[in-house]
């Protein structure tokens, strides 16, 4: 009797796990099906846009266009910044066009060979930073904080003192590294954004590292290369903290306040454009920025006109040459897919993720909206992945179609076409005939 027991109550938890498994396998089907359907919402999105001379058909299609080579899957066919900037959909006969290749060739900037960058990337880890940086004054404003937020980690309440006089206003955000504070500089009663990291030793030499990066940033103009005005850091007892320049709100934000019903292509032209050429300046000097997303991207002011838009948050950034294939970083829906996979990436990466992002401005939507690596890998699958498949499907009924019935494909050459070879039927399971009946 107790075998029997114990078998019932196995039994049990086995279909218990299959109904989980079930559920797990419907809710993950539905989700693909949403997925797909965004897919093809994308072009109806584009092409219900007919506000301003930038978006006639033919600037819808130039649109699409440039999205299919930012998003091609192998990441050496995919479009470059400088090719971005000289696609014909930033072409300068539309007054809402901006030909951003033009400001790049007028801040032209000093490029230092990757092998440079990487020689200090050991000494890197070990530098104390500890020298003093001459703070520069430039603010702008923001109207996006969020004064009830507060950590209990960080021992940070509304009204703390940051180092010797930067008093804490608002909180703007959290994530793994710590915090973004709102601050008043008490001497110059100007504001700034402040990224406070916690003290845990993994999180400081993240620290120390993105320090690095912001420090071969500083060859470049922020303003001419759209990048957040970094003005130094200090101390706050075992904390390191940042200190840049306060913007207005973040392109997540700045698509909600459209109740996500996505921009119009006249806004997402000069955005892309803007962030493009964020990209050609960070390749100059060989980084990779590997977060690129549209919470890292921030408007500098909603209420200017033409809008302008910056790129901030260098804490996964790296040097080219120093990338370690396998190691994942980054927001899962943005990845390029040589980084889910573990393979050697490089800023090719983020053309990837800004093509997304480029998607998720037309539309207000993700285009790849996933919780985890596998859902994000089978949507790029599903939309895009076994394309030798449907055109070696198209190829073979255009023959099964043949108007003229003497050059119309026979049975056995149908059987013979390469759409039924081995490699494609194990694709296509569902697929495999081997001989007539």
């Amino acid at each position: 009797n107790g075998g029997s027991r114990k078998s019932e109550k196995s039994r049990m938890k086995r279909t218990t796990r299959t109904r989980r498994s079930k559920r797990k396998t419907r809710r993950g089907e539905r989700k693909m099906r949403r997925g797909r359907g965004r897919v093809g919402r994308v072009r109806n999105r584009i092409a219900d846009d007919n506000s301003g001379p930038c978006n006639q058909p033919s600037g819808q299609r130039l649109f699409v266009s440039l999205i299919k080579q930012m998003l091609a899957l192998d990441a050496h066919q995919r479009i470059t910044p400088s090719e971005v900037l000289r696609h014909p959909f930033f072409s300068p006969k539309s007054s809402l066009c901006i030909d951003m290749s033009a400001e790049i060739s007028q801040n032209p900037v000093v490029f230092q060979h990757p092998s440079n960058l990487e020689s200090k990337r050991s000494q890197k880890i070990n530098c104390s930073f500890q020298n003093s940086v001459e703070f520069s004054q430039q603010v702008f404003v923001h109207t996006s904080a969020s004064p009830s937020f507060s950590s209990d980690e960080l021992e940070l309440v509304k009204g703390s003192i940051l180092g010797k006089h930067y008093k804490v206003e608002a909180f703007l955000g959290e994530g793994g590294f710590g915090i973004v504070a709102k601050c008043r500089d008490t001497t110059t009663n100007q504001a700034v954004a402040i990224k406070v990291n916690k003290s845990d030793p993994d999180i400081l030499q993240q620290a120390h590292v993105e320090i690095f990066i912001l420090e071969q940033l500083r060859r470049l103009d922020p303003d001419a290369a759209n990048i957040v005005q970094w003005n130094g850091f200090f101390h706050d007892g075992q904390r390191v903290c940042l200190k840049f320049e306060l913007l207005d709100q973040c392109l997540w934000d700045y698509i909600g306040d459209r109740n996500k019903q996505g921009l119009p292509i006249s806004e997402v032209r000069p955005i892309l454009g803007q962030i493009t050429n964020a990209l050609s300046h960070l390749s100059s000097v060989g980084i990779v920025h590997a977060d690129l997303k549209p919470g890292n991207i921030m408007v500098v002011n909603r209420h200017e006109s033409p809008i302008k838009v910056k790129l901030i948050d260098f804490g996964l950034a790296c040097p080219a040459s120093a990338v370690i294939p396998g190691d994942f970083v980054g927001t899962v829906g943005y990845c390029a897919p040589e980084v889910m996979l573990g393979l050697p990436y490089n800023e090719a990466s983020d053309m990837w993720s800004l093509g997304l992002v480029a998607v998720e401005l037309a539309t207000g939507l993700p285009l790849y909206p996933s919780e985890n690596d596998y859902d994000y890998l089978k949507f790029i699958i599903e939309t895009q992945g076994p394309e030798a498949g449907q055109r070696l499907f198209v190829s073979l009924i255009k023959q099964m179609l043949a108007l003229d019935a003497h050059q119309r494909i026979t049975p056995s050459q149908v059987l013979r076409h390469p759409f039924f070879s081995p490699g494609l039927s194990k694709r296509f399971p569902c697929i495999n005939i081997e001989r007539p009946y």
